[in-house]
């Protein structure tokens, strides 16, 4: 599990997020109120279903903390939470099916499938391969079946992960998921100005 350390909805600053809207139907700061109303609405009326997030946007701009935030509600509301890298859940899933360790792996890939809520940061940066495109297909195909909700971060659009990860992933991602999008100048830039 990710060390949230002081990663709640209370510390979510939205002075980051400018308020101009450039042209588009909402400024950076509108579409990010929207994403922590729905975030915290999501952790706080988290109940097994098939409810599902989708957050994507550049890096930097709060997708990994809000999923931080609804695993800490998450959890603390006594609910099972495995939030892991894309990467590092991917290689358990690899491991598992070409036998490389002692029975962690499956320990891993079980509590994946089978938590009450998973949450997949930073998809999109692991190496692809045909088993991570089979392994992606498996996750999100196995936690529809089973009523699992599931959270996804992802600096990659909608159409970039169709073509990663292919048609049937995001038929399953575009029907079943509240996709957000997160948009701005990156916070990690500004902070260090």
């Amino acid at each position: 599990m990710l060390d949230i350390g002081s990663q709640s909805f209370d510390t979510f600053r939205l002075d980051y997020y400018s308020t101009d809207r450039g042209g588009l139907p909402r400024s950076p700061r509108e579409a990010a109120q929207r994403n922590l109303e729905i975030c915290q609405s999501f952790a706080r009326d988290f109940r097994p279903g098939k409810q599902n997030l989708l957050l994507f946007g550049a890096p930097g701009l709060g997708k990994t903390f809000l999923s931080a935030c609804i695993a800490r509600v998450v959890s603390e509301d006594g609910f099972s939470v495995v939030y892991d890298t894309a990467g590092h859940i991917f290689s358990r899933f690899e491991a598992q099916k070409f036998g490389r360790d002692d029975g962690e792996a499956d320990s891993a890939v079980s509590r994946a499938l089978g938590c009450d809520l998973l949450i997949l940061d930073d998809l999109g940066t692991e190496l692809m391969t045909s088993f991570v495109h089979s392994a992606m297909y498996q996750i999100v195909n196995t936690r529809l079946i089973t009523g699992k909700k599931t959270v996804i971060s992802t600096n990659l659009n909608p159409d970039e992960l169709g073509r990663r990860y292919g048609a049937p992933v995001l038929s399953r991602l575009q029907g079943e998921y509240q996709i957000l999008l997160f948009f701005g100048e990156d916070i990690r830039r500004q902070k260090r100005k």
